[in-house]
């Protein structure tokens, strides 16, 4: 999600007397001159163009901000401000930037480092590779300093493009540091909470069943603080020049994804792959969407469930067990929510059933679901069920 900042200007209207001739003004171009962006906490600064939008994180141990340019779904530049209590000397930085680049990044599944470079100013220039969702290569320069123990981060996607690069350039050299402002002290692996969105992709696999249907399978994680329901996730399969061949919408499943929660999400084309397709793209929401954060859902708090898997002979994947309210309140139409996942921990197929039953306190309901596709062989699988009032 985006948090899109409207400016709303208003100008006084005076009327004009009858026969009046009035001669429009020719309208101002939009001012994209930078504006100083200071993060809530007060811990750094940095100057973008005043017509890109921010996602920030403000937490007592990280402040974190990312920054998209206006119709980019993905941020081209974001920061993080880790307090490590008392200033590091040289080979602890080098620990603490190879944890980060290998452990602590958002991307560290997908990002290899290639290079590292010390700057004149004593800041680290981090340079990396790092393969997106839809199994793109992507460029990205990290920069790490620090100042009386406040360890910086900036991250910038390089583009192909000169002017946007030089852009960019310029943003990151505006990044200030405040050392005055309050930042409690923190262990380097505080900066794995630091995101550039409260939803994001995760184990995401593509695959085909024997008879040619086309499969995007992943899990969406909300890594914000509030519940949300009818998540929507679009996929669009392009061609190597990025024109569009075919799409498919749907939503998480479950009925609602809890703050820290995981769900998980399968697209189909019927059709298939077709053979212009090189690349996908994924999206989370959309400028329509709405979620109901006020729903009331019953989770592992009020429901507890078992559950066993077995095998058909055509080779379909059942899950069955049972499941009990141990609320003090009734549950209706309990969902079961199953993810099946590989040896490396991609998703391979995901699944749900509805049980069209009403469990009052101490009520127990049994439930199957049958997985006819799978996309490789299965090694573990996660079992999920929620209610409604």
């Amino acid at each position: 999600m985006r948090l899109l900042i409207i400016v709303v200007m208003l100008g006084l209207m005076t009327g004009c007397s009858s026969g009046a001739v009035v001669f429009a003004p020719t309208p101002l171009p939009p001012d994209l001159s930078p504006l100083v962006y200071t993060h809530p906490s007060g811990v750094f600064s940095v100057a973008v163009p005043r017509n890109w939008s921010v996602y920030e994180q403000n937490t007592t141990i990280v402040a974190s901000a990312a920054f998209s340019a206006p119709a980019e779904n993905e941020p081209a530049v974001r920061f993080a401000v880790l307090n490590t209590g008392d200033s590091v000397d040289s080979s602890e930085l080098a620990t603490i930037m190879d944890q980060y680049q290998k452990q602590l990044r958002p991307d560290a599944v997908s990002y290899t480092e290639v290079n590292r470079q010390a700057m004149g100013d004593g800041s680290w220039r981090l340079t990396g590779l790092r393969t997106t969702v839809g199994g793109l290569t992507q460029q990205l320069n990290t920069f790490v300093q620090q100042l009386d123990g406040y360890l910086g981060i900036a991250e910038v996607i390089v583009d192909s493009d000169s002017a946007r690069t030089a852009q960019l350039q310029q943003i990151v050299n505006t990044f200030t540091l405040n050392t005055q402002a309050l930042l409690e002290p923190a262990e380097p692996a505080a900066l794995a909470y630091a995101t550039t969105s409260d939803l994001d992709f995760l184990h995401v696999a593509t695959w085909s069943t024997p008879n040619g249907v086309f499969f995007i399978t992943g899990e969406v994680s909300n890594r914000g603080a509030i519940l949300l329901t009818d998540i929507p996730v679009r996929a669009v399969l392009q061609t190597a020049d990025g024109v569009p061949v075919a799409e498919a919408v749907d939503v998480v499943m479950g009925y609602g994804l809890p703050p820290g929660g995981f769900a998980p999400f399968s697209l189909r084309f019927g059709q298939g792959q077709s053979a212009l397709t090189t690349q996908y793209e994924l999206s989370i929401g959309g400028d329509d969407w709405l979620p109901e954060t006020d729903r009331l859902i019953y989770g592992q708090d009020e429901l507890m469930w078992d559950d066993e898997s077995n095998f058909l002979p055509e080779g379909s994947m059942v899950i069955e067990g049972s499941v009990t309210n141990i609320g003090t309140k009734p549950v209706t139409a309990p969902r079961a929510v199953v993810t099946v996942f590989d040896s490396g921990g991609s998703v391979i197929a995901a699944g749900f059933t509805d049980l069209s039953v009403a469990l009052n306190p101490g009520d127990s309901a049994d439930y199957r679901l049958v997985i006819p596709d799978l996309g490789g062989q299965p090694v573990n699988y996660i079992t999920m069920l929620q209610g409604l009032p």
